[in-house]
C-alpha cells in the first residue's frame, strides 16, 4: 500500500470517509486472504530479492502518487492555493503532470518481477 493511502487511514480521503473505510477494509481483507492462501507471514516472503527491490522503490513511487493526487484534485476543478483550475494553460500543465506521474510509476515498477 502506498503512503498516499497509508497516511490517510482514519481521515476523509477524497472527502468520502465511507468509501475510504470500505476500500481500506477490502484491502486488508484481500491482503490477509492472500497471505493465508500462500501460507506466508508477509508478502513476497519466498522472494526476498523482489521484496527488497520493491521496498527500495517505494519512496519514489509514493512521491509520484502524491503528485498524482494533487494533479487529479486540480483537474477535478478543486484547484490549489496558487493554481486556477479554470485556466486552460494550468489545466494543460497539470494534465501533463498527471501523465508523467503515471509513466514514472510504471517505469519505477518495471522489471520488479
Amino acid at each position: 500500500m502506498n503512503s498516499a493511502v497509508r497516511n490517510h487511514r482514519g481521515s476523509p480521503l477524497g472527502g468520502r470517509p465511507d468509501i475510504t473505510t470500505a476500500v481500506l477494509a477490502e484491502f486488508d481483507l484481500t491482503r490477509r486472504t492472500v497471505l493465508a492462501t500462500l501460507e506466508q507471514n508477509e508478502l513476497l516472503q519466498h522472494k526476498p530479492q523482489l521484496r527488497t527491490r520493491i521496498t527500495l522503490r517505494a519512496p519514489d513511487i509514493d512521491a509520484l502518487s502524491h503528485l498524482q493526487l494533487r494533479a487529479l484534485r486540480l483537474l477535478r476543478n478543486k484547484g490549489t492555493e496558487t493554481d486556477d483550475p479554470s485556466d486552460p494553460q494550468t489545466r494543460q500543465q497539470w494534465a501533463k503532470v498527471l501523465l508523467l506521474t503515471v509513466k514514472g510509476a510504471a517505469a519505477g515498477l518495471q522489471n520488479t518481477g
